[in-house]
Parts: C-alpha cells; structure tokens; sequence
C-alpha cells in the first residue's frame, strides 16, 4: 500500500451542501483509491451563535444542524459510491469544527480534502470558516478542489503534470517531496518552478545560483528515476509564474510559511492569491508536514503496484 508520511492513514474530506463540496468527494476517492486508504466523509454540524438564548431554540438549532450535516454526509456517500465502488467509505458527523474528535480523526489522516468554497460562498481558508479551522486541526497536506465549471483556457504546451512552486525556505523538503510522491503515484510528470526576484540583482550569476540550488534541492529528497522531472527558473511573479504554467488537469502543489488557521494563507500571500486564481487542484502543504519518508513509500507503493 503506498503511504506518505505520516500518510498510512485516511483520506478525509469535508462535506457541506455546497456543489464544490460534492466535487471534492468526487476527487477525494480517487485519492482514496490512488493510496488504498479508507474514505471518511467528514460532516460539521454547526451550531449558530445567533439563536435565540433559550432551551428549546438552542435544543432546535442542535437538531436543524445535525439533520442537514447528516443529508450532506448521505449526498456525499451517493457521490463516493458512483464514483468508485472498491474504496472503503464511512461517515463521521462532528459538532462544531472545534469537537475534540477531530483531533484524533487528524491523528490518522494522511490527506484532507476540501473544495474551493463552503456553504454560501466562503472561500477556502478565510478567517473564521470551517475549512480554516479543519487545517489548523489537520498536519497532513491539504488538498483543494478547483470547480471543474469554471471556464479556464487549455495550457498551450505540455502533458499533464504535478506543478510545483518552491522559494528554497525551510519547509522547501516537505514541499518538493510531496510533489515528487504525487507525481510517483499519478504517473505524472513533475515541474519545479521557481521565481528569481526581478531587478538588477537578478542577472546570470542569480539565475545560475537559484537554478544549482534546486537541482541540490530534487538531488536531496532522491527524486526516483521513475519520476521525469523538469526545473523552470524564472523572473515572473510567483503567482503569473505558477498559474501561467498549469492546466486545468494538473495538480499545482504549494507551502505555506506558518500555522494558526494556515497563518500561510493571509490576504496578499502567494498561497492565498493562487488558491483565489486556481484553475487547477491545489495540494498545499504545511510546514510541519514530515515528509522524510514521502519517496521511499511513495516507491515501494508504486513498484508493488506495477
């Protein structure tokens, strides 16, 4: 079975009413499926701090949440089923994304899925949303769902690929190593972009320096042979830079630089701006991900696979 780190565990996904939430299930079993792990179809029962003070209207809030968080749950497990029958698939409805069971639900997850947007709208990770505090809860990379309806135009060259963008800080391991597993396990190639600051400090020299460090980067993590890689120096912006280099069929993969509700992922970071711009799945990755075993089990997956 192939692991990643810390990854022998679960897929979760988050379930809601909202249409992006129902892509993600879709998604999320063919991750399931991908790994050979269990699905859990995660679904939150909010309580609303706006009822009335009372008993019986906290008692009928209780009630009203539980029962459209437990039809979210039904309509996902519909999507699941349709979309692959051979992965094991369960249900957990928590009450409240701050429920102490989440915490050992996170303890045995390998990979959280969510969608692009939340009942009513919400963006992905904004403050005070359900998926911030999922990922402030989970340490597994976090994958987010593009809507596959929103009309993107075709990349222009190239296969299908896990896009990667790197900006050689500490948690640049992590990162690289995800991308390179998930390439392993799609059969994809693998594409590492990263953006030299512009101006006159940016000349060859610059170039040739950001281009030795990368390669002493991939040659770190032991990059298999199995996984055809390409590295991309560029003077972009790092968001033109990614999002110029990625169809909608690829998986763009991205670090974070803290935590506390994805700290990372503030307004004006390169995060948030590619997770607002996505055109693509979105697999992000926290910075204390350990992602030390992330090629040898992705290998040993593979190769038992073949």
């Amino acid at each position: 079975m192939w692991a990643f780190p810390g990854h022998n565990g679960t897929v979760v996904v988050g379930c809601d009413s909202s249409g992006e939430s129902q892509n993600a299930v879709v998604e999320a079993t063919r991750e399931a499926s991908r790994r050979g792990a269990e699905l859990v179809l995660l679904s939150v029962a909010e309580h609303r701090p706006y009822w009335p003070d009372s008993r019986a209207w906290v008692a009928r809030a209780e009630a009203v949440s539980a029962q459209q968080a437990q039809a979210a749950a039904d309509c996902a497990m519909a999507s699941a089923l349709a979309t692959d029958r051979s992965v094991a698939v369960r249900i957990a409805i928590v009450h409240g994304a701050e429920s102490l069971e989440l915490d050992d639900m996170a303890r045995h997850s390998g990979l959280l899925v969510l969608g692009g947007r939340g009942d009513g709208g919400q963006l992905t990770f904004s403050r005070g949303s359900t998926s911030a505090e999922l990922g402030r809860r989970f340490h597994c990379p976090i994958l987010v769902v593009h809507d596959p309806g929103r009309p993107v135009e075709r990349r222009p060259f190239g296969p299908d690929s896990v896009v990667v963008g790197i900006d050689l800080t500490a948690a640049v391991d992590a990162v690289l190593a995800v991308a390179a597993a998930e390439a392993l396990i799609r059969s994809l190639p693998l594409v590492v972009v990263h953006a030299v600051p512009r101006g006159t400090d940016a000349d060859r020299a610059a170039i040739g320096e950001g281009w030795r460090t990368c390669r002493e980067a991939l040659r770190e993590i032991h990059l298999p042979a199995g996984v055809p890689n390409r590295l991309v120096i560029t003077q972009d912006d790092p968001v033109p830079a990614l999002m110029h280099r990625v169809g909608h069929a690829d998986v763009l993969v991205v670090g974070t630089h803290g935590r506390g509700c994805l700290a990372g992922l503030v307004a004006g970071s390169v995060s948030r701006a590619i997770l607002d711009k996505m055109t693509c799945d979105v697999m992000v990755v926290q910075p204390d991900v350990n992602a030390s075993e992330a090629i040898p089990t992705a290998l040993a997956g593979h190769s038992s696979r073949s």
